[in-house]
């Protein structure tokens, strides 16, 4: 069964999407440590949410949150981000 978290099913610009954005364009503007920190408050924002009773089939801003972890460790690992 697939929950949606209330109040945060069709946000299309929120803290998510901002995480992840802003991840791509230090990425592209080749500033590695600040597009880490990008991916890392996404993951710990997504952390806490699970901590706060979350599955990863919860959607969360139109994805669920295991698509959310995907995103943000691609973009470390394809990066070469990972310390």
């Amino acid at each position: 069964m697939v929950r949606v978290r209330t109040g945060l099913k069709n946000i299309k610009n929120g803290q998510l999407h901002r995480h992840y954005q802003k991840c791509k364009d230090y990425i592209a503007a080749k500033d590695d440590s600040k597009a880490r920190d990008y991916c890392d408050m996404g993951i710990a924002h997504l952390a806490y949410l699970k901590e706060d009773g979350a599955n990863g089939t919860d959607i969360i801003e139109g994805s669920t949150i295991n698509l959310w972890l995907e995103r943000f460790w691609q973009q470390l690992e394809n990066n070469n981000l990972m310390l």
